[in-house]
């Protein structure tokens, strides 16, 4: 089939049309305009880019707009498996029986063109994206409602068909679904998560979903509510047969009336307890009036809500067994009362071939699901309310509610299959859900969100595995773990600085000084792959776009100056004197070296090797969307600038200019091997263009790589927008993330899965250092080091922050007399010494006040730039603010 045929005729470019909402805020183009070569002037209405810097409202997919049928929000724990909310607000895909597949929804779609393997789009290459996974459910579950109100009774079942509309709010990791129906004389509200709460990786990884209704009496009448949520006992899914009975197991106790969904085997226990798909499935209501059903006939809407004499039932596998359990809510006029259920899992038989560890960590806390749900019955309020107060500190900000969206969302690859936690305690990672192994460190670097919000996890890894098991004696780290005994060169420079990063997300200086001595290695080892010693990298190792280029290339050159400048820092703490210098002196040479040898004028770029040329394929003299991530790494780390900020900002216009389209569809036209991850119609930053024309531009011997450099990959999207908001190109980095955010809206696709090599990519969690630098947000542990410098609305501006025991909210107010300052701590606590805030007033005096005390203080006033020294270090508990006034 032609392109044009095949796109045309295809589903999703079908549901796609809305894609044109881009084309509407962009253009008119002439005939052509929009072609091979990216067109210069954007033709962007300004009124829409004002538009995105508007606080507006939280994102509400509607049912009666088809915008729920795509919907998967993860709403399991994290490294607990994939279990998606639905836009009906039931839960699909239920990838929780360590099934080790390759994408969410295995499929190859026909292609027209040929791919990086054959004519077919497989998971890896972005079927998702092409067409949408939707009703993947192999296991019945859901709630009804029966509704008695003057003597007539109606129900309703969680389906989008029963109401007039229904409305999802997607605010990650807790969503707000509304039922409407104007017939009815109450308002169904529910909250559905899992316990998420920055900092507490533990808690945050319950295999486990909670719904919170919240049921209001609208009528001047009293109103009888029963929910009935119910699941079907899967357990054994792929592995039972004849042999295996499924039993249920009901009963109440402690307020909490529950079932527990088990499996037996009649002859052999032992082998069906070794089969990955073996364990329990529970349910619970936490209301004092409940009851629970070990079997009901889900077809049957009175049988949902009548109580069972039998507690325990045992059924073969061909027949469908499904537990329930019912709450009833009396209300009267005006009255909201809440009931609360939890779905459990508890499947611990995780084995993945490239590692030796087995077994889900979560089993070492729980040995069923039945315990998970009286864990969570115990700790309800803290969980809970803790989730719910995270949500609330995250979104209530002065930025843009989608922006807010789209920067946090990401970090829900945590809580999806591309994630693991082992039962040695170990984290392991794909780089998309099945796909590419060995927590890779090229991919997982550019993941600032989990850095931020899990610190301990990241410190767990980067001992654990970079500096245990991967770290070699020379200084190099394999960058698959066991998978691929070899070092990446982006991927060992990027630990580097997240070595650092995990030093700043710390309390004290514990974790740099008992690594210093390997974490100096991995620096030493880098510096030696700069053969002549000119501080720029010229040794080929494998890279992120899964290739050894030769030559020295500005976006690894970058990359490891910002590394070794990281290493600099690193060793002044450590009072290594004499390698700090050695450092300094590499971050110097390689600066001056990268600014002169390879900046074309408008762009750096990748000068070829003396001997090879282009032999191989390369960047060469092409616009690469990665050209100065080194600078975008080092604003993330509070390190400062590497690069000569004219050059840098010449480069990021460049890649605005020539990399950046509305539509991508004209110019991917004769481009061969590119994988569909923004499609016609669909805005997005091309990898890598030719802006010269220059024939052979990617090398004289191209590989199947090249399909790279024509695709739009959300992750390397993400880290141009947030270097882009931190040198104030704002307006464009606004624009960049919102034209991700428009290819995934739910009238398309699933919002929640950013689609790289696979579903739910690590990479694009590299979205929340955009949310970092709109913030101007730095911070130090050990130095109890704070700064904020917000990109948008500074004069009014208020946003979440996290350190490294401890979050809440900064807010600001300023004018040209000066400016006020909350720091609010809403969970743990903050230690604070020095602080940095920028105001063009001009500081004659500075209150700081901590409660009612006054906290003696000094100030030093740069330009713009107010940094603030408390007389001593203080510490700000979880309720307390730190108030500071400048005038």
């Amino acid at each position: 089939m032609q392109r044009r045929k095949f796109l045309q005729t295809s589903s999703l470019f079908a549901a796609g049309v809305l894609s044109a909402r881009f084309n509407a805020i962009a253009g008119p183009f002439a005939p052509g305009e929009l072609g091979p070569r990216i067109p210069v002037d954007k033709k962007i209405d300004p009124e829409w880019i004002k538009s995105l810097y508007k606080r507006g409202f939280v994102t509400k997919y509607l049912q009666s707009r088809n915008e729920l049928q795509y919907i998967g929000m993860p709403v399991g724990g994290i490294n607990a498996g994939t279990v998606y909310l639905g836009g009906d607000g039931r839960l699909w895909l239920w990838d929780i029986f360590n099934a080790n597949q390759n994408g969410i929804d295995p499929k190859e779609i026909d292609w027209p063109t040929e791919l990086h393997v054959g004519k077919k789009v497989r998971s890896q290459d972005g079927s998702a994206y092409v067409a949408p996974a939707k009703d993947i459910r192999p296991l019945d579950q859901g709630f009804a409602f029966k509704i008695t109100h003057q003597g007539g009774t109606v129900v309703k079942r969680m389906l989008a068909a029963d109401w007039d509309d229904i409305v999802f709010e997607a605010t990650y990791p807790m969503a707000k679904i509304t039922y409407l129906d104007k017939q009815l004389p109450v308002q169904i509200v529910a909250e559905i998560f899992s316990p998420f709460i920055p900092l507490d990786e533990l808690n945050s990884g319950l295999p486990a979903t909670i719904y919170s209704f919240n049921i209001k009496n609208n009528s001047a009448a009293p109103v009888q509510v029963q929910i009935t949520g119910w699941i079907e006992n899967k357990t054994g899914i792929r592995s039972a047969g004849k042999d295996e009975e499924r039993i249920n197991t009901a009963a109440v106790k402690q307020r909490t009336a529950a079932v527990l969904c088990s499996i037996e085997s009649k002859t052999d226990p032992d082998k069906l307890a070794a089969q990955p798909d073996y364990g329990t499935l529970g349910v619970a209501a936490l209301h004092k009036n409940s009851f629970a059903i070990a079997a009901v006939d889900t077809d049957n809407n009175q049988a949902l809500f009548v109580p069972a004499t039998i507690n325990k039932v045992t059924s073969s596998i061909d027949k469908k067994l499904v537990g329930a359990v019912c709450s009833t809510l009396n209300m009267s006029l005006n009255q909201t009362q809440k009931a609360d259920f939890i779905f459990a899992w508890h499947f611990a038989n995780l084995t993945l071939a490239a590692i030796p560890d087995a077994g889900q960590f979560y089993n070492t806390l729980f040995k069923n699901a039945a315990e998970v749900t009286a864990y969570i019955q115990k700790n309800f309020t803290k969980l809970a309310g803790e989730t719910r107060l995270w949500k609330e500190t995250f979104y209530e900000s002065t930025l843009p509610y989608w922006f807010l969206e789209r920067t946090f969302l990401n970090i829900g690859c945590l809580a999806t299959t591309t994630s693991h936690r082992m039962e040695s305690g170990r984290y392991y990672a794909w780089e998309g859900v099945g796909c590419c192994e060995g927590t890779c460190t090229h991919v997982w670097q550019y993941a600032q969100a989990s850095g931020r919000i899990f610190p301990h996890m990241e410190k767990d890894i980067r001992e654990r595995v970079d500096l245990g098991l991967s770290l070699q004696k020379d200084g190099s780290m394999w960058y698959r773990c066991e998978a691929h005994k070899v070092p990446a060169v982006d991927g060992q420079a990027g630990t580097i600085l997240r070595f650092y990063r995990e030093h700043q997300m710390s309390t004290d200086n514990t974790f740099l000084q008992q690594n210093w001595r390997k974490i100096k290695t991995t620096i030493q080892y880098l510096m030696t792959l700069d053969k002549n010693t000119d501080g720029m990298e010229d040794t080929p190792l494998m890279n992120t776009l899964d290739a050894e280029w030769d030559g020295e290339i500005a976006w690894i050159v970058g990359l490891c100056i910002a590394a070794v400048k990281a290493g600099e820092m690193m060793a002044v703490e450590m009072q290594d004197d004499g390698f700090a210098k050695r450092c300094a002196n590499y971050v110097t040479a390689g600066k001056k070296n990268m600014e002169d040898k390879l900046f074309n004028g408008e762009y750096f770029i990748h000068r070829p090797d003396e001997v090879k040329g282009r032999k191989n394929l390369g960047s060469y003299n092409t616009c690469h969307i990665d050209q100065v991530y080194g600078q975008s790494w080092a604003f993330q780390a509070g390190i400062g600038r590497v690069l000569d900020k004219e050059k840098t900002m010449r480069a990021l216009k460049s890649l605005w200019k020539y990399n950046f389209t509305p539509d991508v569809g004209p110019y991917l036209k004769d481009k061969v091997k590119w994988r569909p991850y923004a499609l016609p119609g669909e805005g997005g930053m091309i990898m890598n263009t030719n802006p010269k024309n220059e024939p052979n531009a990617y090398g004289e011997n191209v590989s199947w790589q090249i399909g790279y450099f024509h695709e739009c990959m959300s992750g390397f999207e993400h880290q141009v927008a947030a270097h882009m908001m931190a040198e104030g190109m704002t307006d464009e980095a606004l624009v960049l993330t919102r034209t991700i955010h428009d290819r995934y809206h739910a009238a398309k696709r699933n919002p929640f899965n950013e689609i790289e090599c696979s579903d739910h990519y690590a990479r694009a969690m590299a979205s929340y250092g955009t949310f970092i630098t709109a913030c101007g947000f730095e911070y130090h542990g050990p130095k109890g080091y704070i700064k904020f410098a917000p990109k948008i609305s500074p004069d009014n501006f208020k946003a979440p922050f996290t350190s490294a025991a401890g979050w809440g909210t900064y807010e600001q107010q300023q004018n040209t007399t000066g400016i006020t300052a909350r720091l609010h701590v809403k969970y743990g606590s903050l230690q604070l010494q020095t602080i940095s805030l920028e105001t063009n007033a001009k500081a004659n005096k500075i209150t700081v006040l901590l409660g009612a005390k006054n906290i003696s203080c000094q100030f030093d006033q740069r330009d713009n730039q107010i940094t603030i020294t408390l007389a001593s270090r203080n510490v700000i508990n979880k309720s307390q603010q730190l108030i500071i006034k400048i005038v």
